[in-house]
């Protein structure tokens, strides 16, 4: 079987981490796969993942317009693949595009965003052979709008952060040690793009807030991510006073010790659907409180493994994370079963072996 991934950019997001997962996977697994890319460059660029993998890029240099796919269709004829994939928003615009054009070959268009769908992206959607969600949310939202069940397919993200014991305890003893954080200081990671949607200033306004009201805990935050609203929160923390208690991390190729190094992952997104960073934090072992937004309850046990929230609600959230810094004996409890359950839903050998059996009966059928 030829399969063919489709994604306009290997930026630093957790869809594009997943498309690299895939296609190494499906070719360890003796399948043919291609990569293509409408443009060159990015941050994942370089990742070994990507070692062997053929990949086509579209664009002669990085214009940085990334609906721009020249001879995307030429392209797809070279190769000519037994099955499509679609990667991310952009991508998935072209979908419907190249199943009119491909009638005889399964284009798979994916639901992986928490962002509004782009107007190309639900035309494609309802034109491509099949869907592939990572979501029982868009699941449900798709039943809605009367999309045959038998489209759909739900495979959760696979989780890509898997360390050994001893690589955690080392590299949390470092990390606290490198930035000066005392043993029973409760570190808060939130791992994300710096965009709007993401809502960085609205966690720290939470933070803020907390500090007025529960000035003897000891907390940090620590930001881990690029984007355009990164000057922007760093200014705003320095403005009001936060300096010394939030400290600002570029993106990390490999976030792991920043994992290992904190005690609860924190989410006040509004455009998650099954984020990684949730995932990854609880493979981790950190408990996570989040504002609930389409698949994020998916993502946790709530009660067990975390503490998911309505949207809107900053006192409950301040409340939450106050308690958690209290009570390290609460922080150890979600700790505990964290890990077994993301190994159990979001394993990396099950979805990607789950994706893999899907494309093929598309192709059998």
């Amino acid at each position: 079987m030829k399969i063919l991934l489709i994604q306009d950019y290997l930026r630093i997001g957790g869809t594009e981490k997943q498309s690299l997962f895939l296609a190494r996977t499906f070719a360890e697994a003796g399948e043919e796969v291609s990569l293509l890319t409408f443009r060159p460059g990015g941050h994942l660029d370089g990742s070994p993942v990507l070692a062997g993998i053929p990949r086509t890029v579209l664009q002669g240099f990085d214009s940085r317009i990334c609906l721009w796919a020249p001879g995307l269709m030429r392209a797809i004829a070279a190769f000519r693949p037994s099955v499509i994939l679609c990667m991310g928003r952009t991508a998935n615009c072209y979908g419907g595009f190249i199943q009119r054009r491909f009638p005889e070959i399964p284009v798979v268009a994916t639901l992986r965003t928490g962002k509004v769908l782009f107007p190309l992206h639900h035309w494609s959607v309802g034109v491509v052979r099949a869907v592939l969600v990572n979501s029982n949310w868009w699941k449900r939202r798709l039943l809605e709008r009367n999309f045959p069940a038998e489209r759909i397919h739900v495979v959760h993200n696979a989780v890509l952060l898997e360390r050994s014991r001893e690589e955690h305890h080392n590299a949390r003893i470092r990390m606290r040690t490198r930035y000066g954080i005392d043993p029973q200081t409760c570190v808060f990671l939130n791992v994300a793009s710096f965009r709007p949607g993401k809502r960085h200033l609205d966690l720290m306004k939470i933070f803020a807030r907390m500090r007025e009201r529960e000035p003897g805990l000891d907390w940090r935050l620590w930001l881990v991510g690029d984007g355009r609203e990164y000057r922007r929160c760093r200014r705003w923390a320095a403005e009001n006073g936060l300096g010394t208690r939030v400290r600002f991390f570029h993106f990390q190729q490999d976030p792991f010790p920043y994992y290992a190094a904190a005690d609860v992952a924190v989410s006040a997104s509004r455009e998650d659907s099954l984020p990684n960073f949730l995932v990854e934090a609880q493979a981790t072992g950190l408990p996570v409180v989040a504002y609930d937004c389409r698949g994020v309850n998916e993502t946790c046990r709530p009660g067990e493994t975390g503490i998911i929230l309505p949207q809107g609600r900053p006192d409950a959230f301040r409340e939450h994370l106050a308690r958690l810094c209290r009570d390290p004996d609460l922080r150890l409890n979600f700790a505990r079963a964290a890990p077994a359950f993301a190994a159990k839903r979001f394993s990396r050998e099950p979805q990607a072996a789950a994706t893999l059996s899907f494309l093929r009966r598309l192709v059998d059928a």
